[in-house]
């Protein structure tokens, strides 16, 4: 079920429980790894979470909002955050009208389990840049000091006096204490991105390579993570598992693959271009020939290079902050490619701005997930919607009770019942005397005074 921050309020429940144990290991992988990925607030939301006196109790989010001195809007996008990277699971009841939230929090991985992630690793080394992503590698690594003289370590055996038998069929108490643990580890995994890669071609590219073909599945989430975020089709991906494979050993590297993609796609003006990513405002939103034409190009065009084609074209460039906004919204999963480049369109083109903003697109990204956005017609719909909104005049938004005061148009008594002087319409014109033509243009005149405000009272 799909909720949003307008479905909490500062009066709703939440109570929080922990999965696992955290260590000052865990807190220093917050820190380093983490929160460069999912930003302070969503590191001090955790946080927060774990330090609550009686954490388990019943709890106010009002409480919570003041202890981060945030807004539930910016909670909730920590919140999420936490979510997409493993370390909180969020589940709700609802009884009776009431909801309440129930926050599990879960350990940070720890180092060496985080860098073998594809996806944490490749948005650490997004955010931080690669010259500082190998120092946290260095310094997260336990290089073993070399030793020297003969290994007397004593094994277990050694020690302890252990029955056979009991090793051959282990005693009851341990096999069923063991049912009381998880058989998988409690952190979330990372789900696989829905992509629509043809894995069957990108073999039957690296079969004429010297790339073992087998050795790659292990790094599958990797290349979808890969694809989904830049756009890299079959032939490149080839390319760049090629470049990143060792001629010598065989062995493809990991890290060099994320290196060589973030350097030729992590810079301004590169990639390809699409002539036809930016059409003018007026056309794209009126004209159904043109409303197609930029439904078909960003149907087809990854959300980088939609990006970078309107940058280009409008003589601009890229920043590593729109990189970062642009694929967080993909990471998020709430819209397809489509949706997510018009909403880019919109805001670079239709609201004349200079650079994505992200608390922006953040609001925008709320509005269309609220309102079910799920394909580029609808996206169309709904940014007519906002510009109608927008042009619509103030004293028609606002209400008469400010402005220009309304005026009760009434017929005059004349016209209402029947007189000698004005008997009923019988289907023909009505013959006027000299005397009502007058008295009815000096009402009008009178009329037209009022709507002017000149009239003296």
């Amino acid at each position: 079920m799909e909720d949003s921050w307008h479905q909490l309020s500062p009066k709703t429940g939440f109570v929080v429980r922990l999965a696992d144990r955290l260590t000052e290991q865990s807190w220093q992988t917050l820190s380093q790894l983490y929160q460069p990925v999912i930003g302070p607030l969503a590191a001090g939301a955790f946080s927060g979470l774990f330090w609550l006196p009686q954490r388990e109790h019943l709890h106010r989010h009002a409480v919570l909002l003041a202890t981060l001195g945030v807004d539930l809007a910016h909670f909730y996008d920590a919140r999420i955050r936490l979510e997409a990277t493993g370390l909180l699971t969020t589940t709700v009841d609802r009884v009776d009208e009431l909801t309440t939230f129930t926050y599990t929090l879960h350990a940070p991985l720890l180092p060496t389990a985080f860098f073998n992630d594809d996806l944490l690793s490749v948005q650490l080394l997004d955010a931080v840049g690669e010259d500082f992503y190998r120092e946290l590698v260095t310094q997260n690594t336990l290089a073993s000091a070399p030793t020297s003289g003969q290994d007397i370590t004593k094994t277990f055996l050694d020690v302890f006096q252990v029955v056979g038998g009991e090793l051959k069929q282990l005693p009851a108490a341990v096999t069923s204490s063991r049912q009381h643990f998880q058989a998988t580890p409690a952190t979330p995994q990372l789900g696989d991105v829905a992509t629509d890669f043809d894995w069957q071609l990108l073999g039957q590219i690296l079969e004429h390579s010297y790339v073992d073909t087998r050795a790659l599945q292990t790094h599958r989430a990797l290349f979808l993570t890969e694809h989904a975020t830049y756009g890299i089709d079959e032939p490149t991906m080839a390319r760049f598992i090629g470049e990143a494979t060792n001629l010598a050993t065989n062995q493809f590297d990991a890290e060099q693959f994320k290196r060589l993609i973030a350097q030729q796609f992590g810079q301004a003006h590169r990639g390809q271009t699409v002539k036809a990513a930016v059409t003018p405002p007026a056309a794209a939103t009126t004209t159904t020939s043109a409303q197609q034409a930029l439904i078909q190009v960003a149907t087809a065009t990854p959300p980088v290079n939609f990006l970078q084609a309107i940058k280009k074209q409008t003589g601009g460039f890229i920043t590593d902050g729109e990189q970062r906004i642009v694929r967080d919204l993909v990471s998020r999963q709430l819209f397809p490619t489509s949706v997510l480049n018009l909403m880019i369109y919109h805001v670079l083109v239709d609201e004349d701005r200079a650079t994505l903003n992200k608390n922006l697109l953040d609001t925008i990204a709320n509005d269309w997930s609220k309102a079910g956005i799920q394909t580029p017609t609808q996206a169309i719909d709904k940014i007519r919607d906002r510009q109608r909104a927008a042009q619509q005049p103030k004293s028609r938004r606002t209400g008469s009770r400010r402005g220009t005061p309304t005026v009760k148009e009434t017929l005059p008594d004349w016209a209402k019942k029947p007189t000698k002087d004005n008997p009923v319409p019988t289907g023909k014109p009505a013959q006027y005397t000299a005397q009502q033509k007058q008295e009815l243009a000096d009402r009008i005149a009178r009329f037209k005074q009022r709507r002017e405000g000149k009239e003296e009272s």
